[in-house]
């Protein structure tokens, strides 16, 4: 679990992408739609897969839960055209293809 959304006046982010980057696992990232594009292309730029699944869950666990789903290459592009607004959960990970959504 990391956190989406740093401090903007912050000299440099702490997290290390490198190393998110190359987890096998899955990444779940809080508070981060506003910066979605930026996350998938810190990680591909370090190496992570850009048909890694994502799927974005929208107001989770409510009856108007909302679930988003794409790869690293494809995600920030998609969730643009539907409209995706936090809260959400970003879910990257083999773990993606598990949902029924998933059209890999």
């Amino acid at each position: 679990f990391i956190t989406g959304h740093e401090d903007p006046t912050k000299p440099e982010s702490a997290l290390d992408w490198e190393v998110l980057a190359r987890l096998k696992g899955t990444l779940v990232i809080l508070m981060g739609v506003k910066n979605l594009p930026a996350i998938a292309a810190s990680l591909t730029a370090h190496g992570k897969d850009p048909a890694t699944p994502v799927a974005i869950i929208e107001r989770g666990l409510r009856p108007d839960q909302r679930v988003t789903v794409g790869t690293l290459a494809d995600v920030a592009e998609k969730a643009r055209a539907a409209g995706v607004r936090p809260p959400a959960v970003i879910v990257i990970g083999g773990v993606v293809e598990l949902y029924e959504g998933f059209e890999g």
